[in-house]
């Protein structure tokens, strides 16, 4: 099994490497593919209706938060003004079937065993899919879902393996995003085994803290033992 980000670089170089290999998306990116798709609409809805950017007092703009929320995370207060904002003209309700276009897509997504307890047919994935893309279909008048319905097309096989399998890439993202902040706050390394020693240092903290060492044992990370001295 190998996790990897929406790139076709990325699965060209798995599959010719490791042709057996079985190719998971990262769930994490494809919400993120949905998200972006329903920011994108509401910036050109904005700018269709005002001939600017969207700014502070614009009822679109007081949303934008919520909308990119998950729909089970939203208080009852917060839903009815999603609906209010986005049910009055036809530009809100552009904005609104995007969003619905999202939550059908993360209804997909939500099947997986983590959040179910039981882990999905395939069959199960790919009937939640094809509710998504009819409802893409039924709204065709908006590029966005359009767009966004293809990429899934494109990565569905792997996207449906991510579902059944529970496979993901988020420790691998978590430790990237550790090295990357070591470097911002050393503004730069010039020695790269100080470097090596931050990001080891960095990545190991939580589990240097879940391990008490035993007087006579060797350290959980260097694996050296104390000095009897």
């Amino acid at each position: 099994m190998v996790c990897i980000d929406l790139c076709s670089i990325y699965a060209a170089a798995v599959r010719r490497m490791l042709p057996r290999a079985t190719l998971t998306a990262d769930l994490f990116h494809v919400v993120q593919l949905a998200v972006k798709a329903v920011r994108d609409v509401r910036r050109r809805v904005v700018r269709a209706r005002y001939g600017r950017r969207g700014r502070s007092g614009d009822p679109e703009y007081s949303i934008k938060g919520l909308l990119v929320r998950n729909l089970e995370h939203l208080t009852g207060t917060q839903f009815a003004k999603i609906i209010d904002t986005l049910d009055c003209d036809r530009y809100g309700q552009e904005i609104a079937a995007a969003w619905i276009g999202k939550e059908k897509l993360r209804d997909e997504l939500n099947l997986r065993a983590r959040m179910t307890g039981s882990v999905p047919c395939e069959r199960q994935v790919r009937d939640r899919l094809f509710t998504f893309y009819d409802w893409c279909a039924q709204h065709d008048d908006i590029p966005e879902l359009l767009t966004l319905a293809a990429t899934i097309s494109r990565w569905e096989d792997e996207i449906v393996a991510a579902v059944i399998t529970g496979i993901t890439n988020a420790t691998s993202e978590s430790l990237n995003r550790l090295a990357k902040l070591e470097a911002r706050l050393a503004y730069g390394f010039r020695n790269p085994l100080n470097q090596r020693r931050r990001v080891r240092i960095a990545c190991t903290r939580g589990f240097r803290r879940t391990h008490i060492t035993i007087p006579g044992s060797a350290h959980p990370v260097t694996g050296r033992q104390p000095d009897p001295g």
